[in-house]
């Protein structure tokens, strides 16, 4: 039995994104591309929509956004607990440098050559062994630390340990680089260390996903979502434990339907 590879091509050209596609149908079948995006921001969501995939192939100078936005994702990529491997593909060769630095599987220059293809493929067979399903452990206590003020007008920090079922959604504070934490019982952790993508790709596997730049959303809270009044294709949702009803932003909306659709979170 052939072990299979699945992949996610990243890239703001059509015709490259087709080219690679089609050397891999041909020549290298057992890369099975799930997935395609033309620019980081929905490549990022398709890489925590699908975290079994095992690599992705990634151009650095993405044109409609700017000259580092593939390093970028990379780098956010790395940072993940459990990181896909990733062949650069780049025009540019002037860019190698820093890329390397990121310890990428490989390094491929447009156009593509098939046995440049090739031998980055074989390097990865050897060194990268295709992912075997593992068993997801949920934590059953999150553990946050929140500052306070006393009544002596100091600031003191708490360590909360928390059922994750009891986080109804998350906020980010505008002041500083810290987050609000919003519980069922209407209490309020603030000044918890970290932002909203760290929470979200932590913690996926529990079913909070980010709905908006400023906030992300315990999805077993979601009750309903509807369109906000007098502005159209502008969503809100509504939670079960809560009273507040939270922007959608509008790059969030499709994921959190399908989500929601299938109920898989």
């Amino acid at each position: 039995m052939v072990d299979k590879r699945s992949v996610i091509i990243v890239d703001d050209e059509c015709w490259a994104r087709e080219d690679l596609k089609s050397i891999l149908k041909r020549r290298h079948p057992d890369f099975e591309v799930i997935a395609e995006a033309a620019n980081s921001q929905d490549a990022w969501r398709l890489i925590n929509e699908y975290p079994e995939i095992d690599g992705v192939f990634l151009d650095i100078h993405i044109q409609a956004e700017n000259e580092r936005a593939g390093l970028d994702l990379a780098y956010a990529i790395n940072r993940m607990a459990r990181s896909p491997w990733i062949v650069f593909i780049t025009g540019y060769q002037q860019t190698a440098v820093e890329a390397h630095r990121l310890h990428p599987a490989h390094y491929l220059l447009k156009p593509l050559d098939d046995d440049k293809v090739d031998e980055a493929l074989d390097w990865i067979r050897k060194q990268q062994p295709a992912t075997l399903p593992e068993k997801v452990i949920q934590p059953k206590r999150i553990v946050v630390r929140h500052r306070i003020t006393n009544h002596f007008d100091e600031h003191e920090w708490h360590t909360e340990f928390i059922d994750p079922g009891e986080i109804v959604f998350i906020t980010k504070n505008k002041a500083a680089n810290t987050l609000k934490i919003h519980l069922s019982n209407n209490k309020v952790l603030d000044g918890v260390n970290g932002t909203i993508k760290e929470w979200e790709h932590k913690y996926t596997v529990l079913g909070f996903l980010q709905i908006h730049r400023s906030h992300l959303v315990n999805l077993k809270q979601v009750r309903s979502l509807k369109p906000r009044a007098g502005e159209n294709e502008v969503y809100k949702v509504a939670l079960k434990d809560s009273l507040s009803e939270l922007a959608v932003g509008s790059e969030y909306l499709d994921v959190l339907r399908e989500k929601m659709k299938t109920g898989q979170f």
